[in-house]
């Protein structure tokens, strides 16, 4: 059957390399937007309409983080649940942090890109 609803998901990653690779694996299942800094991210989150917010945890102009601040004081809660953080910082203070505040994220350097795709996936259900 034809799905005529492709899920849309902005991808938020400043390594152009990494992007390419994630915007490739992801094209075929879900339309895909894509922004390389916190600014230009944030615009484009209140502009337009996202199944699934991927987003870097250190970004130029503005981290993933003061976005997700940014996000979640002028529009309490609308994106909580949109958002994943995706970063390589896996230190006990940035687990801590997701952890406690329930948000979800990924381990860029833990995932190939399969699996990548996979956890994609299950976040947008």
């Amino acid at each position: 059957m034809y799905n005529t609803y492709m899920r849309k998901i902005l991808l938020i990653e400043d390594d152009q390399f990494i992007k390419d690779i994630y915007i490739q694996m992801l094209t075929p299942f879900f339309e895909v937007d894509a922004a390389e800094d916190g600014k230009t991210a944030y615009g484009k989150i209140i502009k337009n309409t996202y199944d699934l917010i991927l987003l870097d945890m250190y970004l130029p102009i503005m981290d993933g983080k003061p976005v997700f601040e940014l996000l979640e004081k002028n529009f309490p809660n609308k994106y909580k649940s949109k958002i994943v953080f995706m970063t390589n910082d896996d230190s006990e203070q940035t687990i801590k942090y997701f952890n406690g505040s329930g948000i979800k994220y990924l381990i860029k350097s833990a995932l190939n890109p399969e699996e990548f795709v996979k956890k994609v996936k299950g976040y947008i259900g």
